[in-house]
């Protein structure tokens, strides 16, 4: 079974810095790399061959008939032939075999190929270490074909995903999210060097098909922000108003894509739509736009990061929605707005009173002498909220 790693943000300090310094570790999002609109939810195939110290292509053989009584795990490890030493060639030597903690199933076959990864572990005596295996991964024909392509080529770049653009309509599900997890990794600057490989038609194709998952899906939308064209325009608007009533995972890759062939044209529009109510979808929908915006204010090169900070500073008239921007108003040093920001922490009250800590937070990061004098007010005001905040 592989392991599925969620992508998480997390905020670390460590040691007294000062409050512009701040600006990174408070509201910057972690280093991951991949795009921020369709980023990968698990480690590739070679991804978990770099992380364990040994990897094998090697063949079932057996696994042995255990009677009741028997507690020792090693007595059902089942044998495996090793065919191809991937890594760790200097820690098997001369080894070619392998007993490996594994249960087949009914459609296990004799001669069927792995991929097994291990890891070197001290023994229970703690005298020597020892190799142990973790749980094998099948692979068919086509799955090794891929994998050792994969393995072939640098660990990042155009080439990887031209390799794995073919793979995302594979018959098989373990290589479509293989080949989607490679896609959403890469930086988008990476995506963007795809655009002569893409073709429009085909991308749209896609995201109609209605057997294409919403990860993909969301994988589509942002390589139709690359390849897209003005004529395509109508579409979008269409997805996104169908959307608007019934919000997917899809619809932050939708806005993001329909910016992308609008421009700053598009962003009244966007607004319109998703900024200027709130409803019973209100949380989702703002959600889905902040993260589009949020996208071309920092990765996409098609609108001026001006215009995407003044929809932002327009969000403060929705105090529950403005708070959400303040992480970007600072990260994009705007301390336009400090007054107006201030008045968020005044006027919060009963079920908006979380507001307070991120207002705060942004004063914190502002180096303003006019950020200070606020602080002391609303220090004076609610001086819990205030030391939550720092």
């Amino acid at each position: 079974m592989r392991l599925h790693v969620i992508q998480m943000r997390c905020i670390v300090g460590a040691v007294p810095l000062t409050l512009l310094s701040m600006v990174p570790l408070i509201f910057s999002p972690a280093s991951a790399e991949g795009c921020s609109i369709c980023s990968s939810i698990s480690p590739t195939l070679c991804d978990e061959i770099a992380a364990a110290e040994l990897a094998v292509l090697a063949r079932y053989e057996s696994t042995p008939e255990v009677g009741g009584g028997v507690t020792s795990p090693d007595a059902y490890k089942s044998e495996f032939q090793i065919e191809n030493v991937i890594k760790g060639a200097e820690i098997l030597g001369t080894t070619r075999s392998a007993r490996v903690l594994f249960f087949p199933g009914e459609n296990a076959q004799k001669g069927a190929r792995y991929l097994v990864h291990g890891n070197l572990v001290e023994n229970d005596a703690g005298t020597q270490r020892v190799i142990q295996w973790t749980t094998p991964i099948a692979l068919s024909p086509a799955a090794i074909e891929y994998t050792n392509k994969m393995l072939a080529l640098p660990p990042t770049g155009l080439e990887r995903l031209v390799c794995a653009k073919d793979y995302l309509t594979s018959p098989e599900k373990m290589l479509r999210r293989d080949a989607f997890d490679e896609f959403g990794k890469a930086p988008f600057e990476t995506l963007l060097e795809l655009k002569p490989y893409l073709d429009a038609d085909l991308v749209l194709d896609r995201i109609e098909d209605p057997n294409t998952s919403e990860n993909m899906r969301k994988l589509y939308y942002t390589l139709l922000c690359i390849c897209g064209r003005p004529d395509d325009l109508p579409t979008m608007k269409t997805k996104m108003q169908e959307e608007k009533l019934q919000p997917t995972g899809a619809l932050s890759a939708i806005i993001a894509c329909y910016l992308s062939l609008a421009g700053a044209e598009g962003l009244p529009v966007v607004e319109e739509m998703f900024l200027r109510h709130e409803d019973t979808n209100a949380d989702r929908i703002w959600g889905a736009a902040i993260t589009a915006l949020r996208f071309h204010g920092q990765e996409a090169p098609v609108i001026d990061r001006a215009h995407i900070v003044a929809v932002f500073r327009n969000t403060l008239q929705l105090p529950q929605l403005g708070a959400r921007v303040l992480s970007d108003l600072a990260r994009w040093e705007d301390w336009s707005v400090v007054g107006q920001v201030s008045e968020l922490f005044v006027d919060a009250e009963g079920d908006t009173l979380w507001i307070r800590e991120p207002v705060v937070r942004y004063l914190l990061a502002c180096p303003l002498p006019e950020a200070k004098k606020q602080l002391s007010r609303l220090q004076r005001l609610d001086p819990a909220a205030v030391e939550n905040g720092r």
